[in-house]
């Protein structure tokens, strides 16, 4: 999000009642945008869903850790909020989210599970195992990322820098991604929740203009989002190196997510 000398010099003017400037709304507009991209790029070859699915999760851990985890930090200190209170709202995210995920995220392969394969002893347990899997960590992740796009958006509301609407843009567009990819795996309707994911950056800007949230109540906030986002992305890549025949993700696979996720990496800390 924003230094701390920013926030403080903009916040009067947002307390004067002054409404966001378009530039704000013109950045809600294209991180929203970017969220459907994702999505799209999620459902246009399912047969690369391991990848992209993959590729999201490094995304969604990046983001979690240089993003969201230090933001968190930083406000704590700076509205007195012990820090072991934002470590626990990190750990109750990630113990929710393991909670329901716990029966494991063993995927069945596309091309290497046989019809025949799924009618075996335990097949269909495995088989829904994985889809409450990745249900879960679904629903975690749309619950999670409407909270944190809301944040956003009151990020938006004091500043629209280019290059924080770049880094909004990328990591908004993995976040879609992820979504896609694990309600995909799921069976469940993406449509409602982009919805929500769209809309919530806007909600942020207009809370933020007239009712913004108390600053000891975001550090929390923003912490239990990281726990939830760390579980998921954790959940999100065993349930791709489940898809694949081995039950492992290639070499390739792995540099292509890991150098995906170190650029959006250097994006968000260049926007800090």
């Amino acid at each position: 999000m924003l230094p701390a000398w920013w926030t403080q010099a903009t916040r009067p003017m947002l307390e004067a009642g002054d409404s966001p400037g378009t530039g704000a709304w013109i950045a809600v507009i294209l991180i929203s945008v970017s969220t459907l991209a994702g999505a799209w790029l999620a459902r246009r070859e399912s047969t690369r869903l391991a990848v992209r699915l993959a590729i999201a999760s490094a995304m969604m851990m990046i983001i979690a850790l240089t993003d969201m985890l230090p933001d968190a930090w930083q406000d704590a200190v700076e509205t007195g909020v012990p820090l072991w209170v934002v470590g626990i709202a990190v750990a109750f995210g990630f113990l929710v989210i393991t909670y329901f995920t716990r029966k494991g995220c063993a995927c069945p392969s596309d091309s290497g599970r046989s019809p025949v394969g799924l009618y075996a002893p335990g097949g269909h347990r495995r088989l829904k195992e994985t889809v409450n899997a990745a249900l879960f960590g679904g629903m975690g992740t749309a619950a999670a990322l409407t909270a944190h796009r809301a944040i956003e958006g009151a990020t938006l509301a004091l500043t629209a820098s280019t290059v924080v609407v770049i880094a909004l843009m990328a990591h908004s567009a993995g976040e879609g991604l992820a979504l896609a990819a694990l309600l995909d795996v799921a069976g469940q309707r993406l449509a409602p929740w982009l919805v929500v994911a769209c809309v919530s950056p806007a909600v942020g800007v207009v809370v933020a203009t007239f009712s913004p949230l108390p600053g000891q109540v975001v550090p929390v906030l923003l912490g239990m989002v990281t726990g939830v986002l760390l579980r998921t992305a954790i959940v999100g890549l065993k349930l791709a190196a489940g898809r694949q025949e081995n039950g492992r993700l290639s070499r390739g696979q792995l540099v292509i997510a890991t150098a995906v996720a170190i650029t959006v990496g250097v994006l968000l800390a260049m926007a800090r």
